[in-house]
């Protein structure tokens, strides 16, 4: 029991590692100017935030549905833009925005089996991080100028791909791989085994070209309207430098929200704002208001919307 207690309260700590950071870094900037750059930011630059940080959150859903309908998994919109909503409140206070793959719930008691139900969240993960890394890849290289961020991306890149095609291929066969072999001996192995199996099987739809295809389209239109939701408020906060920059930093900025010594980033991506937009000339205390004011606009619009989908599935499921 000892043994047991002392990694569960690690992860218990651990995200406060990012509050930490926050609070360091923070104290190296002046406070009045900080100040001045949250007061210099508008209702009608917030607004327009919001409006589109909800767009994002709706065409993520779509996504999802486009990609359950591949699998031969039918969602109506009303349930699947529901437990979608009631997802994003769950991400924004898990490490790792794990919470998100609460909507399966919506599956699970329509009888899909938890593999399959799992693997288009998964997948729709996964679309959003090879995005932002290939987003951070090319704007990387182009807005900032560094070989060493261009060649971490593109490194990053090639190992996700790898990693996730060697899984596929492991999994999917019927017998498990010498390297798996032990673990199957097990009772509770060979039921890993089988729910990564599943997985691995509920994947493949999505991987056929047309609907590969599709899945991307929207990921990129999708993440269009987050970075215009950022766009909105530095311009409310006069931060004048390239669309280009703006996009680089911020795409890796939301790779940090899934680092599990943060929550949502929190920390880390008001580091990475002010190291990469000083090079512009931006003061640090603007750029921190910038990662944070976009970061409290999502996280605000997420526990609104997750609220008031948490409600509606409770109306559904009565």
């Amino acid at each position: 029991m000892a043994q047991r207690r002392t990694p569960g309260r690690v992860r218990k700590w651990l995200p406060l590692l990012g509050l930490l950071l926050l609070g360091w870094v923070l104290s190296r900037l002046d406070s009045g100017a900080l100040a001045g750059a949250f007061a210099r930011v508008g209702a009608s630059a917030l607004a327009l935030s919001c409006l589109w940080f909800g767009v994002n959150a709706w065409l993520k859903m779509l996504r999802w549905q486009r990609l359950l309908q591949s699998q031969g998994i039918v969602l109506p919109h009303r349930v699947a833009l529901a437990a979608f909503l009631a997802s994003q409140f769950y991400a924004q206070v898990t490490v790792g925005r794990v919470g998100e793959f609460m909507r399966i719930e919506a599956l699970l008691e329509r009888g899909v089996r938890p593999g399959t139900a799992l693997a288009a969240c998964i997948f729709d993960r996964l679309l959003d991080v090879f995005v932002v890394l290939a987003l951070g890849l090319c704007l990387g290289a182009l807005g900032l100028g560094n070989r060493q961020v261009m060649l971490a991306a593109a490194v990053s890149l090639l190992a996700l791909a790898g990693a996730s095609l060697w899984a596929l291929f492991v999994l999917r066969r019927p017998e498990p791989a010498a390297l798996l072999a032990p673990l199957a001996r097990t009772r509770f192995g060979a039921r890993a085994l089988g729910f990564l199996r599943e997985l691995a099987q509920g994947v493949v739809p999505m991987l056929r070209p047309l609907a590969l295809a599709e899945a991307t389209v929207w990921t990129l239109i999708a993440w269009c309207f987050y970075f215009a939701a950022l766009f909105a408020l530095a311009d409310g906060l006069h931060i004048v430098v390239s669309r280009i920059l703006l996009t680089a930093t911020a795409a890796f900025a939301a790779l940090s929200s899934l680092l599990p010594i943060t929550i949502s980033g929190l920390g880390a991506r008001e580091l990475i704002y002010i190291e990469v937009l000083r090079r512009s000339g931006v003061p640090g205390e603007s750029a921190a208001a910038l990662s944070l004011i976009h970061l409290g606009v999502m996280s605000g619009m997420a526990i609104v919307l997750g609220f008031a989908g948490s409600l509606w599935r409770a109306r559904q499921r009565t």
